[in-house]
């Protein structure tokens, strides 16, 4: 079974996997075209707020609440897989 966690990280591509380590690549996971547009379009909005210093709580909520949404896309396209939602602002874990 695999194990990826969603983040937002400047240096990744939002899907790490857990137990091997390193980010995947979204495109050898077979997702959709919309899941895959979603993920970098948060990424790049999650980008921009990190460079604005993670200032504004209601953007990282919103950022936050977008990519749990995300995840929770990510977990019903693949099956066998347990996803974790990573929030890079306010460095917190959690299970989706």
């Amino acid at each position: 079974m695999k194990y990826l966690v969603i983040d937002a990280a400047l240096s990744g591509t939002g899907v790490r996997d857990k137990h091997k380590g390193g980010y995947t690549d979204p495109e050898d996971l077979g997702l959709s075209l919309t899941t895959k547009q979603r993920l970098n379009e948060w990424l790049s909005k999650y980008e921009n707020e990190h460079y604005n210093g993670f200032t504004d709580n209601n953007i990282i909520n919103e950022l936050d609440r977008e990519g749990k949404e995300i995840a929770l896309m990510i977990k019903n396209e693949l099956s066998e897989v347990k996803i974790k939602y990573f929030s890079d602002a306010l460095l917190t874990n959690e299970m989706i």
